[in-house]
């Protein structure tokens, strides 16, 4: 028979790993926690998380298999993060069809751009990129810019990265813009869920960025450090909840996976980065999409010389995955 447990008013807002490590046989604390997190522990017949405080009275119990089996079945619509993001799996490009504009001047072209999806070809991907959608819209662009295989492209999203991003459309633009961003008076802003909780309200990280000398992607090296390229990304903590944080993030420089790399080096990586993924993965929160997305952009038109910005909510599979953890938080 299964051990059962009456929690009595000594063991009141003692934490549930805790309890279980003084009361079942031969159980370490990490033991009761990994218990809980897969689900073999229920209080007053809830499953809860390893840090959850128990009150006098409640009654902790083994779940029983038929009771798990029902529970991964309700945990299905959760799964629909992995569902939604099979459009688009790790190693997968998605070519662009239909092109989501924002807001479209003479000038210029702001665009919605999906996970999965290429800023521009490259010898993998010849074509269905974002860049091959745009031109398809305005041919002129593919006349803009520095860079030929770039043409009109003013800042890049990783390829999991969903979010906004301008497209010049005439020479003049583009050197505008180019000057805004290298003087830094072009806002982007990001949201990102990250393991774990991040116990400063806001702050700065200035790890530089460079290539890792052992791994094919970016390193953070100290601020002091000879390697690497000079980074600064700012975050703000919007919301902490179970085993995860969402920020807000701005971004002062523009490095190859600067968000991703930096959050990694604090320990923080981005829930969903396949790339720069922690050790340990929390349960209930796995995700096959990176849980990153561009959501407001300013800069200033260059015509006008008035301020443009732009916002987008988050994307669906990720604001769910909010959503959840937002209940979990709530259970407890």
């Amino acid at each position: 028979m299964n051990p059962s447990w009456i929690v009595t008013e000594a063991d009141h807002k003692k934490r549930l790993d805790v309890f279980l490590s003084e009361n079942m046989e031969d159980c370490s604390r990490s033991h009761a926690k990994k218990l809980v997190e897969q689900g073999d522990i229920l209080v007053n017949g809830k499953n809860v998380s390893g840090h959850h405080f128990l009150k006098t009275n409640d009654e902790i119990t083994m779940a029983s298999e038929e009771h798990k089996r029902e529970q991964e079945a309700k945990a299905k619509p959760h799964v629909s993060i992995r569902r939604a993001t099979k459009v688009a799996s790790k190693n997968e490009i998605q070519p662009l069809k239909d092109l989501k504009i924002i807001k479209e001047t003479a000038d210029w072209i702001v665009v919605y751009k999906p996970r999965g999806v290429l800023m521009h070809p490259d010898h993998k991907t010849p074509k269905g990129t974002l860049v091959d959608a745009v031109i398809a819209h305005a041919p002129q662009v593919a006349k803009i810019g520095d860079d030929p295989s770039r043409p009109g492209i003013m800042s890049r999203l990783d390829k999991d990265v969903s979010g906004l991003v301008v497209i010049a459309k005439t020479q003049d633009a583009f050197d505008h813009l180019k000057h805004q961003f290298s003087q830094h008076s072009v806002s982007k802003t990001y949201k990102a869920l990250v393991y774990g909780t991040m116990k400063v309200d806001e702050g700065d990280i200035r790890f530089r960025i460079g290539r890792s000398n052992s791994k094919a992607r970016m390193a953070a090296f100290p601020e002091k450090s000879e390697h690497g390229q000079a980074a600064w990304t700012h975050y703000r903590v919007e919301e902490r909840l179970p085993d995860a944080t969402l920020l807000e993030i701005q971004i002062l420089t523009g490095r190859t996976h600067q968000i991703r790399a930096h959050l990694y080096a604090l320990n923080h990586p981005v829930v969903g980065d396949a790339l720069y993924k922690p050790k340990s993965v929390i349960r209930q929160i796995q995700s096959d999409r990176l849980l990153l997305q561009s959501v407001a952009l300013s800069f200033t038109d260059p015509t006008t010389g008035e301020q443009e910005s732009f916002e987008i909510p988050l994307d669906k599979d990720i604001s769910k995955t909010v959503e959840m953890l937002r209940a979990l938080k709530e259970d407890n």
